[in-house]
């Protein structure tokens, strides 16, 4: 096996499935929409409750929202201007969620900020509560608060914070641009964290077909206390937490356990820039970098306002050069597709790809020929055809029992599977199930 890399995963590396090479080259713009739809639940965890009211002037970076709980976030105002509706929109999951509208003034005026200081002289007690009060979490998609998964618990421990910035999502770059041009913040972030947590070892992982920011992240790293940045095979799930740990490390993540368990945390590239910004500047988390491409005519990554609506993303790349048949919220192995493009760029926004009608067919299924390449593509160590077996027969039980709720949902087996068989989406729909008889259970 490899030197830094993982069993299993598949490698989409030719450009057509890959497809990073039109963007990975562009450096951040940024885009300032009319108005933005902020919704109150960006993250995993109970959505925050609204603190303004319409007709209110707010400044940008004021908190609109307050936390409802431990794993919940305070949402703040990503543009100044006038609260002009505080209503319900259907975005990517479930049902209606709250969004509080803002009509942006362009004055751009800040509320009043609460830095720290630099990350090596600020006091370390205070890094996790800014971390929480600017409503920081996962951005490379999963969306889990960071000052949770920074709060370790009585009897256990962390020794190695690893930066993720494999970044091996299909077509996006939005992480690659951000090591290239923000590489000295997002150490800071990373030595932010370490002395929060009094770990001494920090690592920067990166797919080794990211040369330039490989190298930028070196340049930063340089002279910063227990800061290394480790080349990663590229290898698709590289930046799944389990995979990443491992290829990092050589630790396994117990089963049905976090990774903590194995005395490690995992952060993206884009939130150790966040958390920097939070402690050195006191800035609340507002805007993000996203890759759009697709049917568009200007590809680009865009640093983006939270509640930034689609469509307006779009236009700002030209417009679209195709009609729309698909638009998928991130990458094409893991994203959701989005039901139109009034959906509105939240905290784990990092891809807008936008397919014609002919990419974004769907194959039909066909028979399993039993060839066994979705068993050795699994990152996992699963039994695909098993599991899907029981999933078309509705067999929860036999499905868990199978280790259905242990599937990452990295379409590893999909990719490969020359039947062309649904085996990650009926994953999905059966732990969503489980997952919903265990709550009718509880109550």
């Amino acid at each position: 096996m490899p030197k830094h890399s993982f069993k299993g995963g598949v490698h989409p590396l030719h450009d057509q499935h890959e497809g990073k090479t039109s963007t990975s080259g562009l450096p951040i713009r940024e885009y300032i929409p009319d108005s933005v739809d902020i919704p109150m639940s960006m993250s995993i965890g109970a959505p925050a409750a609204p603190c303004v009211k319409v007709g209110d002037h707010v400044k940008l970076g004021q908190k609109i929202a307050d936390a409802t709980g431990f794993v919940s976030l305070p949402v703040h105002a990503s543009v100044s201007g006038e609260v002009t509706a505080i209503g319900t929109k259907v975005l990517l999951l479930g049902g209606p969620t709250t969004i509080i509208t803002i009509r942006n003034d362009f004055q751009d005026e800040w509320t009043e900020l609460e830095p720290l200081g630099g990350v090596e002289e600020c006091d370390p007690a205070r890094i996790v509560p800014a971390v929480q009060a600017a409503g920081i979490c996962g951005m490379g998609g999963a969306t889990f608060p960071t000052h949770v998964k920074l709060t370790v618990g009585e009897g256990k421990y962390c020794d190695t914070i690893i930066l993720n910035g494999a970044e091996c999502e299909t077509h996006v770059t939005c992480d690659h641009r951000l090591m290239i041009e923000e590489s000295e913040r997002i150490v800071d972030g990373l030595r932010a964290a370490m002395r929060a947590l009094g770990v001494k070892r920090g690592v920067i992982g990166i797919e080794d077909n990211k040369p330039d920011a490989i190298a930028a992240m070196q340049r930063a790293a340089e002279g910063r206390e227990g800061v290394e940045v480790m080349p990663l095979f590229t290898k698709y799930p590289q930046g799944s937490e389990k995979q990443l740990i491992y290829s990092v490390t050589g630790r396994e993540v117990p089963s049905k356990k976090l990774p903590l368990d194995a005395h490690v945390i995992v952060i993206n590239v884009g939130t150790a820039k966040a958390i920097a910004d939070a402690v050195i500047e006191g800035k609340p988390l507002i805007s993000r970098v996203t890759t759009v491409k697709g049917c568009v005519k200007e590809p680009a990554n865009l640093r983006l306002r939270m509640g930034t609506i689609v469509a307006d993303a779009i236009g700002e790349c030209g417009g679209y050069t195709d009609e729309a048949g698909k638009i998928v919220m991130g990458g094409c192995m893991t994203g959701l597709c989005a039901p139109n493009d009034q959906v509105v760029v939240m905290k784990g926004t990092n891809g807008i790809l936008v397919f014609n009608e002919k990419d974004a067919r769907s194959y039909e299924e066909s028979p399993c020929i039993r060839c066994g390449r979705c068993v050795e593509a699994c990152p996992i160590g699963l039994n695909p055809y098993l599991m899907k077996h029981l999933c078309d027969k509705g067999d929860l039980k036999g499905a868990e029992a199978n280790n259905v709720m242990e599937c990452i949902v990295c379409g590893s087996c999909s990719y490969v599977c020359p039947a062309k068989r649904w085996l990650t989406a009926s994953f999905k729909n059966t732990k969503d199930a489980i997952m919903r008889e265990a709550r009718r259970a509880k109550k």
